[in-house]
């Protein structure tokens, strides 16, 4: 495909909705995605591979975040790519290798596996490789490109800009070693996690008994990740926050409930390698309905080294003018629900007794 993308005004159409469309590959709107492994992808010249555009959430969400699966078949590689919009990568099946690289500079080059996190510096030149013969490799990435392209609407700029970030990668041997380091917070900084299921874990009881996570900065991006965990028989407290987090379950299965503040809940069921992402601001809670602990990795465009602000208020009470919905403070449908799908499985509810502050009017 030639570099001959110009963003049209007056369109009704966002300059990321045009450049996505432009690109002619399969484009998912919804707020849930089933399974990423089996989802259709088709050829996309550009990244010389086959893949998909993933724009979940609510409507208007597309102004920040979008996502994409890339599949590289058995054997090749993808072409090389450059460009300002940041990404995160999340290997999603088989094996293979990454060169980063410089204008005149030698790659530094590393390889990764199922199970491997990381973000191409940004406008940094990057190439995938797939290590395998037999099978092919397929990757989820996270981006902030509808922002990046929304804001300057214009192709050559975002793809063809020769400046060079040496604050974010100047070709340091070590960049991509898989080393990192533990920071306040709860926090793992890294540029490269070989396999997610070696990070430790925190206690993080704030969001719900017995809950673990760990956040994960990249590449000094603004972007960032976790890795959360719920025990058997436990559900989260409601948040909201602004758009842009894409929930991978890695492990697990169970459902969320999703609402808008002041309007009735919608129900999306999950399981391993499903993903989802609430809309700006709407409350969602997470349910495990399996024998196992759930195990999800979160996606999203914001992170604490580089925050852009508001963060914090997601584990604030909504009584003090926060956006987490205490146990206390949720409606008892909620919980009534939850305990009539775990009767069905045969499991006990371990979320301790709540005495509620006000009886809410239940919403189906």
């Amino acid at each position: 495909m030639k570099d001959s993308f110009e963003a049209k005004p007056y369109t009704g159409k966002t300059a990321f909705e045009q450049w996505a469309e432009y690109e002619r590959i399969p484009i998912i709107r919804n707020f849930i995605v089933p399974d990423l492994t089996s989802i259709e992808v088709k050829p996309w010249d550009r990244l010389g591979a086959s893949g998909s555009w993933l724009v979940l959430g609510a409507p208007e969400d597309q102004l920040s975040m979008a996502a994409y699966v890339c599949e590289i078949a058995p054997g090749k590689s993808a072409k090389p790519q450059k460009h300002l919009f940041e990404e995160l990568i999340f290997v999603l099946s088989g094996s293979g290798a990454t060169t980063v690289w410089n204008e005149g500079e030698k790659p530094l080059s590393f390889e990764w596996r199922r199970g491997s996190l990381f973000s191409p510096p940004l406008n940094a030149w990057h190439q995938h490789f797939n290590g395998s013969g037999a099978e092919p490799v397929r990757y989820v990435a996270l981006t902030n490109a509808p922002a990046v392209f929304n804001m300057f609407h214009s192709y050559d700029f975002i793809m063809n800009n020769p400046y060079r970030f040496r604050e974010r990668f100047d070709h340091e041997p070590e960049y991509f070693s898989g080393k990192g380091e533990a920071h306040p917070g709860d926090v793992w900084e890294s540029n490269f996690i070989p396999d997610i299921v070696d990070l430790p874990f925190y206690e993080f009881s704030t969001k719900g008994p017995g809950m673990k996570h760990v956040e994960i900065e990249l590449s000094s991006n603004t972007l960032s990740g976790h890795i959360s965990e719920s025990p058997v028989g436990v559900y989260k407290k409601a948040h909201r926050h602004g758009p842009g987090a894409y929930i991978i379950t890695l492990k697990g299965r169970g459902y969320s409930l999703m609402w808008p503040e002041g309007q009735n809940w919608e129900r999306f069921d999950w399981g391993p390698w499903s993903m989802m992402s609430p809309p700006n601001r709407w409350f969602h809670q997470h349910f495990n309905l399996g024998r196992e602990p759930i195990r999800q990795l979160a996606l999203k465009g914001w992170g604490q080294k580089f925050p852009i602000g508001g963060w914090e208020q997601m584990f604030k009470s909504t009584e003090a003018g926060g956006d987490m919905i205490e146990f206390e403070d949720e409606d008892p449908a909620i919980r009534e629900m939850y305990q009539e799908e775990l009767k069905r499985e045969g499991i006990e509810l371990k979320n301790p007794p709540v005495t509620y502050r006000k009886k809410r009017v239940a919403q189906t």
